[in-house]
Parts: structure tokens; C-alpha cells; sequence
């Protein structure tokens, strides 16, 4: 009986040591941090800074001819009636149900306030991201209120006018050498737009520089106008001017010249691979692979690049393959 007891309390002991009380952990829930530094149109979408707008001029930026006809979504005349069937709500009625765009497009607004969505505080899941711009219209001072979702650039319609002129002031002079990569026919880029006739000098390695900014009326995207020696202007996406597979700056393009010689570099600009280049040269033509796959004998080096339609083989860091 006493040997029973024992093994009882031996049992309840391991029981309790294998199934312990379970205990929960509260996670800590993020800790917004609010950027205090005022706006200084280095970005033109601010997310959850959207205070920072206050007091900043908005330009409405045009549309695609495509989407032209679906108006402009958002634009409110009492931001507490936010219904999304409520057309008699819409400021300058009506695109379908949103605001008519041929009335808005290229206007100009003042950031008055921003206000929190109504909602906001019973429905937090839904609005914890949605505000209202309050706005004045430049030129009828019509106050509208624009619903404003700190998570979705797409559907900000703006360009801050700081952002215009800071992208101007740091552009403009810039001198560019033009890659005969990834410019292939159609491109409205190769068209001078003074003219509208094809531009007579648009090889790799030709200069141009930027002699101001604009908004191109295709895509409505900001876009950089580059003048080349015979006073022909193409426009180049200005977010295509940060990238290595349509231009390099020219103060660059010289510093790799000098490097690799005139008729290597002119390869590198026309994305030509050559045996014999190493991997810097084809990196900088074709930039980064999507994978590299590595090969380690005695005495050697392989390595296999992968990009999208295209392979190519180094061994110790020269290239002996193109496929």
C-alpha cells in the first residue's frame, strides 16, 4: 500500500513538471515615431507624416487618357458624410461617381488642416490610416476635403509643389550620357518634343543635359528635358534618370571611360558583352543578376549569372561564356 502511495505522488510530481501552468506574454504594440523635421519636398508622398502638408501647395496631376473618364476619387464637400454612394457629396460632380476631371485636373490647393476620419476612433481597423486633407482651391477658394490613405501612394493625385522644384533645382545642368540599352524602338523618348520629328543623334554614348522639368501628357509622370548639342529635347522619366540602364552622369561615364578604355565602355553603354570583360564591366551593363550560382575547384573559380533571358560564365572573375 505504502509502495502505491509512492508511485501516486511520484506520478503527480512528473505530471506537474511535464504539464506546467501555461503563461502568456503581452507583445508590446509599435511605437509610431513621428518625423518632427518640417518638409522639404525631398519626397512627394509623405505616408504617415501627412501633417508635414499643412501649409503646402498641391498641383492635381493628370491622368492617363484610359482613365480620363473615371474622374478624380476623393475629393469630398463635407468630409463627415464619407458615403461612398453619396454623389451629391462629390466635389464638382460627376466622372461616373467621382469628381469630373476635365473640372479639376492641373489645379492648385492649399493644405489647410488635416483632419482625422470620424470613424476613426469606433472603427480603428477600417480609418486607423484614412484622414482628410482639408484644401483650398487656388483659384475659386473653394474649400474641399481630399480622403487621404497614408498606405497607398496610388492613390495620392498630387505633386507637392516643393517636391517639383526640389527635383528642378537638383536636376537642371546635370550633363547625361545616353545607353543604346533598353531605348528600342517605339519610344516616344527618341522624338524631339519641340518638333515631334525623330531626334538625328540618339547613339550610345551621345550627351545631353537637363535644361528644366516637366509633366508629360502621356503617363503624366515627372519627366526631365534633355537638350543635346543641336538643340534637339527628348524627355527622360525622372526616374529613369537614377538608373544605370538608360543613362549614367556624365562625370561618371568619363571616370569608366578612362578606366576601361573608349571601345569597352562603348560596349558596356550599347549593353554588348564581350569574352575577356570582367565582372565590374558586366555588371555595370546589365547590373546585378538575379541569381549567381558558384562553382570552387582547386586552382579555379566558376560562376554562372542567371538574368531574365540570359546566362553568363566567369572563371576567376573573367567572362568565358554567353548563353
Amino acid at each position: 500500500m505504502m509502495i502505491n502511495k509512492i508511485i501516486l505522488v511520484f506520478t503527480l510530481l512528473v505530471f506537474k513538471l511535464s504539464y506546467g501552468q501555461i503563461t502568456t506574454t503581452k507583445i508590446p504594440q509599435k511605437v509610431e515615431i513621428t518625423d518632427e523635421k518640417p518638409y522639404d519636398g525631398a519626397i512627394n508622398f509623405l505616408g504617415k507624416d501627412v501633417h508635414k502638408y499643412i501649409g503646402e501647395e498641391l498641383y492635381l496631376n493628370g491622368k492617363s487618357k484610359s482613365l480620363q473618364g473615371f474622374g478624380y476619387e476623393g475629393f469630398l464637400i463635407n468630409y463627415k458624410k464619407d458615403d461612398t454612394f453619396n454623389k451629391s457629396n462629390r466635389y464638382k460632380c460627376c466622372d461616373g461617381s467621382n469628381s469630373k476631371y476635365e473640372e479639376l485636373v492641373g489645379k492648385y490647393f492649399t493644405v489647410l488642416d488635416v483632419i482625422s476620419h470620424p470613424k476613426a476612433t469606433t472603427e480603428e481597423y477600417l480609418y486607423k490610416n484614412v484622414s482628410f486633407l482639408k484644401l483650398q482651391e487656388r483659384e475659386s477658394k473653394d474649400i474641399v476635403y481630399f480622403k487621404y490613405n497614408s498606405e497607398y501612394e496610388h492613390s495620392f493625385p498630387f505633386i507637392t509643389v516643393k517636391y517639383f522644384n526640389k527635383v528642378r533645382n537638383s536636376e537642371v545642368g546635370k550633363k547625361f550620357v545616353i545607353r543604346g540599352f533598353n531605348w528600342s524602338l517605339p519610344n516616344p523618348s527618341m522624338v524631339d518634343v519641340k518638333t515631334g520629328n525623330p531626334v538625328s543623334d540618339f547613339t550610345a554614348g551621345s550627351v545631353w543635359e537637363c535644361t528644366d522639368i516637366t509633366i508629360e501628357e502621356r503617363y503624366f509622370n515627372l519627366a526631365l528635358i534633355l537638350k543635346n548639342d543641336r538643340g534637339e529635347e527628348i524627355l527622360l522619366s525622372n526616374k529613369f534618370s537614377k538608373s544605370n540602364s538608360f543613362v549614367f552622369p556624365l562625370d561618371i561615364a568619363k571616370l569608366y571611360e578612362e578606366k576601361f578604355g573608349k571601345e569597352i565602355w562603348l560596349d558596356i553603354l550599347k549593353g554588348n558583352m564581350r569574352l575577356g570583360m570582367t565582372k565590374e564591366m558586366c555588371e555595370i551593363s546589365w547590373g546585378k543578376p538575379k541569381d549567381i550560382n558558384r562553382t570552387i575547384t582547386k586552382g579555379n573559380n566558376s560562376e554562372q549569372w542567371v538574368y531574365k533571358d540570359n546566362y553568363l560564365y566567369f572563371d576567376n572573375g573573367v567572362l568565358t561564356a554567353i548563353q
